[in-house]
């Protein structure tokens, strides 16, 4: 066989089965080397999920949400660094901050760019101010100061295991049936989001669990409101994005009770969000990005966008469509039986001045 007449995938495939067959002592290449070296990951996921279920079962039989979505999530998170690169997006830059913070002590990341080898990296090269917050590097840091890239993705997968725990939580008080509260634990773990962006340093897991507890919250008598405004705000630094889905039930949580105060209050944390911004990006939308450029010029920047729109791996639809089956499906039934903070995900002025329809009478 001559190699140089296949595609450079393929010969990278044949080369990479020819060091398995030699780690394993065989004395020449077999259709299973090949077979092992393409599918590896896959069987090795396949592995973990057989092994995963049974226990989930049992956990889920316990009320325990959080063991579900954390067993699956963290090998994933713990096997992700041995299969790929840091990816694209935000996660390469939080490494660096990372990394930066770690050995430098300071935020400056135009000294740990590493051009030759990652020249894309020069977007970060002047150093300050940053390309992106710093908040979500600084949120994982623990981890990555205890075991790097790994301990950063494990934290994440524990966030996402309370994401299930407080999102099952808050389906049992609003009356949902244990078997189906069951179902929604199972899909949270296994599908898109958390399976998705527990493998990687990206800020939708963070943000899930900020969106989350703010629902819980806004289901108190009191609606918790220092801490809500506390997680909305942290939220929105993590990810200036973020506001747009902790503001409105914060806001629901602030005005229910006074609105000139809550209103007051609700500017302030705004005005603590756009502070943050302007003090570590130059502007609280970032360095490159303004208002005016939610307005294409052209049609070529009209047509990349909504193409970005659809197959996005960070929220396109093709990637998000069982979501949206299921918003389909259950949107009515959660806005009537849904306290403010849910009604608040749909609408920003929510129930405002209502309490909370928790207890008997919700259900």
């Amino acid at each position: 066989m001559r190699l140089d007449k296949l595609t450079v995938k393929a010969q990278e495939a044949i080369q990479a089965a020819q060091s398995l067959a030699s780690e394993m002592g065989h004395a020449q290449v077999e259709p299973l080397h090949l077979l092992a070296e393409r599918l590896a990951p896959d069987l090795a996921l396949a592995a973990v999920v057989a092994a995963w279920l049974p226990a989930a079962a049992v956990w889920l039989a316990r009320g325990r949400a959080f063991a579900v979505v954390a067993s699956l999530l963290v090998p994933l998170a713990l096997a992700t660094p041995q299969l790929t690169p840091p990816m694209y997006g935000d996660e390469p830059f939080h490494l660096m901050l990372m990394g930066s913070l770690a050995e430098d002590h300071d935020f400056d990341v135009s000294d740990d760019l590493e051009l030759e080898e990652h020249p894309q990296n020069a977007l970060y090269a002047p150093g300050w101010p940053l390309v992106h917050s710093p908040g979500l590097g600084l949120l994982v840091l623990p981890g990555y100061l205890a075991a790097g890239r790994t301990g950063a993705l494990v934290l994440l997968a524990l966030m996402g295991g309370a994401v299930g725990a407080l999102v099952a939580r808050r389906a049992r008080a609003l009356g949902v049936g244990e078997a189906r509260v069951r179902l929604l634990v199972l899909a949270m773990a296994a599908t898109y989001p958390l399976a998705t962006f527990a493998t990687q340093i990206w800020p939708e897991v963070p943000g899930a669990l900020a969106v989350a507890a703010l629902l819980v919250l806004a289901a108190r008598p009191h609606g918790g409101r220092v801490p809500a405004a506390v997680v909305a705000v942290a939220a929105a630094v993590v990810k200036t994005r973020l506001a747009l889905l902790t503001f409105p039930v914060l806001a629901a949580v602030w005005l229910r009770r006074n609105r000139v105060l809550g209103a007051a209050l609700l500017a302030c944390a705004a005005a603590v969000v756009a502070a943050v911004g302007w003090l570590v990006m130059g502007h609280p939308l970032g360095p490159y990005r303004r208002l005016h450029h939610l307005l294409p010029t052209d049609p070529a920047l009209a047509v990349r966008a909504a193409a970005g729109l659809v197959f996005d791996a960070a929220g396109g639809l093709v990637f998000t469509a069982p979501m949206w089956v299921a918003f389909g499906t259950g949107a009515v039934m959660l806005w009537c039986r849904g306290g403010t903070g849910e009604r608040a995900t749909f609408d920003p002025r929510g129930d405002v001045g209502v309490e909370p329809a928790d207890g008997p009478e919700a259900k």
